[in-house]
């Protein structure tokens, strides 16, 4: 059997990086528990926590600041980069049935990718259980 690969999505990402995050503690545990298993980066998932970060409201970090902390995301040795590809069309396909509004757009794009890589999206987003069905539900970690 293959190692599991997790894509974890914005949140999880500002949550393992920010101690003052209320989920912290949960995201920093699961990061702890997947040892050494693939942990996937993308541009929507790189971008969004760049963007999240530097927010002042949320982040509060500089450009820089921000940047630093991707880069040292990245750098970690599990940590491999997958493209978004093939098209949105394609990638939200299995489970276009249940998408239903503009609030879905960007998580059903990180599910059907995980689903295409074979990896679980990690979230703290419960909603998403609805996109991901009974069918796709072993794609999805939700942590709460």
């Amino acid at each position: 059997m293959s190692e599991r690969a997790y894509l974890p999505d914005v949140n999880i990402l500002i949550a393992i990086s920010d101690p003052e995050h209320a989920a912290h503690h949960s995201a920093a545990a699961w990061h702890q528990s997947i040892g050494s298993s693939r942990f996937f980066l993308c541009p929507v998932t790189e971008s969004g926590f760049v963007r999240l970060m530097t927010n002042p409201l949320i982040g509060g970090e500089s450009m820089s600041g921000a940047t630093r902390l991707l880069r040292e995301i990245a750098a970690l040795p599990n940590v491999a980069h997958v493209p978004v590809s093939p098209s949105w069309l394609e990638l939200v396909q299995p489970i276009a049935p249940r998408l239903h509004g503009y609030r879905q757009v960007t998580d059903a794009l990180l599910l059907g990718l995980a689903i295409r890589n074979g990896a679980i999206l990690v979230t703290l987003d419960r909603s998403i259980q609805a996109l991901a069905g009974e069918a796709y539900a072993a794609n999805l970690l939700t942590l709460a």
